[in-house]
């Protein structure tokens, strides 16, 4: 940890300790950061580097000209709509700093996507690069103010006054992030993670990796994830380490960075190690890396053994957690190669307990499958609007997975219980494809699933039934969904027939299609 500072776990007769850290805020680590490592790089992009004392210095001149200029005030919901970038961390804690709550939306999205998610936040300003307005202008009369990161950003600091600025200053209870997860629904919805909730995620990763300022990262999952944000960025900016920021993922060019940048620490997800494996060749070195963290989905044994063969002094982690946990959860303590339980993802944060319960909400004893459950203090306590309330039943946040705990604690997942494709970390909800699909004109019935996939995990396929003397066209409807939603929620396979298979009571028994498509399909991608 940081200048060798232990922070106690605090148990006040609590079922589920936290950690007692000393900053009511997330700005509050970067002002300490910034004192403790003036001089230190902190952050670098594709245009520069900067250190902790020039980013604290941007920070304060742009939150001004948010505050003093737009208007922005404490609680007032903005949008971000930017790739990985310097520009992406000082708007981040520019807009905390005020004690306004960000919005991070997600790039790839689709027109329709990106506007409800601006409006259904509520927010009234947006800083987004200037590469992705068209994706926000229909929402552009509900907003009171705009910043394009690439061509406003240099004159909004030249207006900004870092002395003048006489924002209130947030505590550790208020909402930080709305940072939007696919419901059951089929909409996606708003969670809120407060202060607090994410500096006990990002801290419990410090603790169980022993980590301190001398750590570097190549950032190459997108910081509008949970991943990127609060497991690498609000981490390493706690830490005062080094962050190499990847705007778009290449493997090559993350391979070499991580080369030049003697990386000592990478969290990613499944996908980013099998494509990243699949790359490696002499070129790269990789034998400073310490550790790897892999979330975001299952990743087969041989991935790990491939990719570690080219990171020879590397620790391989897998760990589980959720948006609605700050991205905390599980984590696997040493190597996973060392040990008989690589398929496991770990056990329990040192500040999270978590179970196994039936449909009834009945504990289960180890080797029992069931629904993983969460308890502790990185996790959140209400949906925006405070949807799906049965989420949440005495304290415990029921995460839709299915999974058990062996009689060591190493928790195995199995399955899920949503019915959510999960393409290389990016949370596909079926029921949302099936009603895009239905818009288009001919098709009476659709039913989405997932297909195996080797490079993705996962993908999605869709069973199409049309209306009677309807015939649709395959590829006239694939564009139209690739405009009304992001590309990679477009089913990668799609096959039209005249019924599908169902069960007693009338719902498609999606796990026998889901069979034929691995037949046919699986794994060729």
């Amino acid at each position: 940890m940081r200048s060798g500072q232990k922070y106690r776990l605090l148990d006040e007769g609590s079922s589920v300790p936290e950690y007692d850290i000393p900053f009511g805020n997330l700005y509050e680590t970067l002002f300490a950061t910034a004192y403790d490592f003036p001089d230190k790089i902190g952050l670098i992009d594709a245009e520069r580097a900067i250190t902790y004392h020039e980013f604290l210095w941007e920070t304060d001149r742009f939150s001004s000209y948010l505050y003093n200029c737009l208007g922005i005030r404490k609680g007032d919901r903005v949008a971000m709509l930017m790739v990985n970038s310097i520009e992406f961390c000082v708007t981040f804690y520019a807009i905390l700093k005020i004690g306004a709550i960000v919005v991070p939306i997600n790039t790839k999205l689709s027109q329709d996507e990106v506007c409800f998610e601006v409006l259904d936040s509520g927010c009234r300003f947006v800083v987004s690069d200037s590469m992705w307005k068209d994706k926000f202008a229909p929402a552009r009369e509900s907003l009171s103010g705009v910043v394009y990161s690439d061509s406003g950003y240099l004159d909004a600091l030249s207006r900004g006054n870092e002395f003048a600025q006489a924002a209130p200053v947030s505590c550790r209870d208020d909402v930080a992030v709305i940072m939007y997860t696919s419901g059951t629904t089929g909409r996606p919805k708003g969670a809120c993670l407060t202060h607090w909730n994410l500096m006990q995620g990002f801290y419990s990763y410090a603790v169980a990796d022993d980590m301190d300022g001398s750590e570097t990262t190549v950032v190459a999952v997108p910081l509008f994830h949970i991943t990127g944000l609060n497991n690498l960025m609000t981490l390493f900016v706690f830490l005062g380490g080094t962050m190499y920021l990847v705007p778009f993922f290449d493997s090559a060019k993350v391979l070499s960075l991580m080369t030049e940048s003697k990386c000592s620490y990478f969290h990613a997800v499944a996908t980013v190690y099998i494509m990243l494996a699949g790359a490696m060749d002499g070129h790269y070195d990789l034998s400073s890396l310490r550790d790897a963290l892999c979330g975001g989905g299952f990743i087969p044994k041989e991935s790990i053994e491939r990719f570690c063969r080219y990171a020879p002094n590397c620790r391989f982690h897998p760990v589980y957690g959720m948006t609605e946990t700050a991205g905390t959860g599980t984590y696997f303590r040493g190597h996973c190669q060392d040990y008989p339980k690589a398929d496991s993802c770990g056990q329990p944060a040192a500040n999270c307990s978590m179970r196994i319960v039936d449909d009834d909400g009945v504990e289960l004893p180890p080797g029992k499958d069931g629904e993983i459950c969460f308890k502790g203090p990185f996790i959140i306590d209400r949906y925006l609007g405070n949807r799906e309330e049965s989420t949440f039943s005495n304290g415990w946040m029921h995460s839709g997975d299915i999974g058990h705990f062996d009689t060591d604690g190493y928790l195995y997942i199995t399955d899920r219980k949503k019915d959510m494709i999960n393409r290389g970390g990016e949370k596909i909800f079926s029921l949302y494809v099936e009603s895009v699909i239905m818009g288009y004109p001919g098709i009476r019935q659709a039913c989405v699933f997932a297909v195996r996939d080797d490079k993705y995990m996962e993908v999605p396929g869709a069973v199409l039934i049309p209306e009677s003397g309807a015939s649709p066209d395959l590829g006239e409807l694939r564009e139209y969904l690739r405009k009304h939603m992001a590309h990679y929620k477009v089913p990668v396979y799609m096959e039209i027939r005249g019924e599908v298979p169902v069960t007693a009571n009338g719902k498609p028994r999606k796990a026998e299609l889901r069979r034929q498509f691995n037949e046919k399909y699986g794994s060729k991608h």
